[in-house]
């Protein structure tokens, strides 16, 4: 720590006004830096919060949009393997793209946040872009072996995907994603722009047929509460007094404490631990005090349901 106690807090103010000149970071009606840190108390809260902050990762909607056309096209390579004719042009002329949805359909899942970057961004033919809850019906009317790309931002525990594949059964032929495909030798592939360890986990041991294609794979060192997590610096009397501090805010604050079963759970939902957000929102996964609002400046505001 340095030895006035508002050097860092004066140094991550004077660096985040720096960032958000050069547009590196969102401007503060996105992200309220200064609000946010003065919520802790001057001395070693604020200290502790300026670590945080410096670890917050937010991905600016050019960034979504660069991370999408990665995912997308890097499946290109698994089209290629499963379709002997394969060709690039394919990805506007042959895909078909549709978006895992989250328990209950609801037109704020962030899936259709991104079928509309494909439409308005990428150049897909609104033809392409198909509701998840018509697949079954658009995949008889082409009646051969399809590539379907499903887009998304962030898988967290891997649990909604892993039930949308083998679970859930579609009213019009009562089949799951997973014999759908099966039976019409489809090739499905899932391309979020991020997985967390959990949710890779999950999707490549217990779904099977189903390929896995994302930009980014948080490994445990993005866990808060993991104390090799990059936000503690190998700092050991870091780690304790940050996760102090967090679970003291959060339990002032009234947010729950279930050991990751509540969605607003103060480790986040799966206690998972993350601090990301997009420009359109932010995951469960990530700490609500980051987004806390009763009696609390937040950081960011979470603004998409999934």
């Amino acid at each position: 720590m340095p030895d006035t106690e508002s050097q860092i807090y004066s140094e991550t103010i004077a660096r985040a006004k720096f960032f958000q000149t050069v547009h590196a970071w969102p401007l503060s009606e996105d992200l309220n830096y200064d609000g946010w840190l003065k919520n802790f108390n001057e001395g070693e809260e604020r200290n502790i919060a300026c670590n945080m902050l410096d670890f917050f990762i937010h991905y600016s909607s050019k960034m979504v949009e660069q991370m999408l056309k990665t995912s997308v096209s890097n499946s290109g390579y698994i089209l290629a393997k499963h379709f002997v004719d394969w060709q690039h042009s394919d990805f506007k002329d042959r895909c078909i793209y549709s978006f895992i949805p989250g328990e209950t359909l609801n037109p704020t899942d962030s899936g259709h946040i991104f079928t509309r970057i494909l439409r308005d961004v990428m150049g897909i033919p609104e033809n392409r872009i198909v509701n998840y809850i018509y697949l079954p019906q658009k995949l008889d009317s082409i009646n051969k072996p399809t590539p379907i790309i499903f887009v998304d931002d962030f898988v967290g525990s891997g649990n909604q995907v892993r039930q949308a594949w083998l679970d859930n059964k579609f009213t019009y032929n009562n089949k799951t994603l997973s014999e759908i495909c099966s039976d019409g030798n489809h090739c499905a592939i899932y391309a979020p722009l991020i997985v967390n360890c959990d949710g890779h986990t999950v999707i490549t041991t217990s779904c099977k047929g189903l390929h896995l294609c994302a930009t980014h794979i948080l490994g445990p060192e993005y866990d808060m509460f993991n104390k090799d997590c990059i936000c503690w610096k190998n700092d050991i009397d870091l780690f304790y007094k940050g996760t102090a501090l967090i679970l003291k805010k959060s339990g002032e604050l009234g947010i729950p404490s279930t050991n990751g079963q509540h969605v607003n759970d103060e480790k986040g939902f799966g206690a998972q631990g993350l601090a990301i957000s997009f420009h359109h929102g932010a995951p469960d996964a990530i700490l609500p005090l980051f987004y806390w609002k009763e009696n609390w400046t937040p950081l960011i505001k979470k603004q998409y349901q999934r």
